[in-house]
């Protein structure tokens, strides 16, 4: 049975421990919490039955005990990489909610760290990577039979937040304490999912708007293109602020396309032949290449199965019988790429991913200070 501390006693943690009281989390036992908010960690544990546990102020404290062999970090973002270093130089396995961090730069070395410590499991809360349609998805776009990507373009525009959603807690809407807004919390995991599913772009290209119709300062409203080495590009659309939205997904390759609506409708149109080949060939001018169409409905997995999965694999992945779904080095790529995306839409230019750490940290002291003052 592996021990369990879980670190930030937030309504995430409250999801993740709700699944351990349910009985959906095999092998895995919550032994201690950490929290300085002590009051909210006796009512926790009086909710959830938890019984005799451990209890901490600080993540260093519980550290400084035998009580855990593994922590969840469920902390603000700012606080992930800090803790999540700590954790893994103490010997422990760590998953990190998502985003693992909010700069790249500071990731670097953790990730580094990580595959230092490859006998210690490190994996990142991306429970999408989980769901049965996107891993479908994922294999049919890497066994090649819809050939070479050509445009993939998800508009996930149904991430609604009320304006009570950004006064639950102080952190949120704010580049200094959460790091970035829908790109960074919300659509990071439909960003992780693109990534993962066709890989990383070379360049970037982003305009956003920041507190449009909320009472933020971070973005709401993205429109982020990626550029490919291949001449294949990406649109990535996400806001906050529309109802009811859109959630769709297209991945358009030359022997045919995918088509994802609403996590939960796949449609797949196969060309009979290459689409170039048959553009060669063709003597009319307005057709359309000959294809064969399947559709599957996949019922949608809900929220709290994709993160009892992913705690499943995380405690699995620690006796040795899985492979863990998102390590840190995945982690890192979509918080290199939201970067990015700021770096782009900051400067009003594209940019490489290779950008370096100066560059950025220019921009992020600047939109910090106007921050300050929007909010004095």
């Amino acid at each position: 049975m592996v021990r369990i501390g879980i670190v930030g006693i937030g309504q995430i943690a409250e999801d993740y421990i709700s699944l351990f009281a349910e009985g959906k989390i095999r092998d895995g036992k919550i032994t201690a919490l950490s929290s300085r908010n002590q009051e909210r960690v006796n009512s926790i544990v009086s909710t959830y039955k938890l019984g005799d546990i451990r209890t901490f102020a600080s993540l260093e404290d519980m550290l400084k005990e035998d009580a855990v062999d593994a922590v969840i970090i469920t902390t603000p973002h700012t606080l992930h990489p800090a803790m999540a270093e700590l954790a893994l130089r103490r010997g422990k396995h760590v998953l990190v909610d998502k985003p693992l961090g909010i700069k790249a730069s500071e990731l670097t070395e953790l990730v580094n760290l990580a595959e230092e410590n490859a006998h210690l499991v490190s994996a990142v809360m991306l429970n999408r990577r989980s769901s049965d349609l996107y891993r479908r998805v994922k294999d049919i776009a890497e066994s090649g039979q819809l050939g070479e990507l050509r445009r993939a373009l998800w508009q996930i525009t149904n991430l609604y937040r009320t304006y009570a959603y950004y006064g639950t807690s102080t952190w949120r809407g704010s580049y200094l304490t959460e790091g970035g807004g829908v790109l960074m919390n919300q659509a990071v995991h439909q960003l992780d999912l693109l990534l993962w599913i066709i890989g990383m772009p070379e360049k970037a290209h982003a305009f956003m708007k920041e507190g449009f119709h909320r009472p933020m300062t971070t973005e709401n409203d993205v429109i982020l293109n990626l550029f490919y080495a291949s001449g294949a590009s990406a649109t990535f659309l996400a806001s906050t602020h529309e109802s009811p939205g859109t959630n769709r997904l297209e991945l358009s390759f030359d022997k045919g396309q995918m088509v994802v609506e609403e996590d939960k409708v796949l449609t797949i149109r196969r060309l009979s032949e290459c689409e170039e080949d048959f553009a060669k060939k063709e003597s009319t001018y307005f057709t359309h290449v000959p294809c064969e169409v399947e559709w599957f409905e996949i019922p949608v997995t809900p929220n709290k199965v994709e993160q009892a999965r992913t705690i499943n694999n995380f405690i699995a992945s620690i006796l040795g019988r899985e492979k863990v779904l998102a390590t840190f080095s995945e982690g890192l790529k979509s918080v290199q790429v939201i970067n990015g995306a700021y770096l782009s839409a900051w400067s009003e230019k594209t940019v490489g991913l290779d950008f370096t750490p100066e560059e950025y940290e220019v921009f992020w002291k600047r939109k910090l200070a106007e921050q300050g003052k929007d909010e004095a």
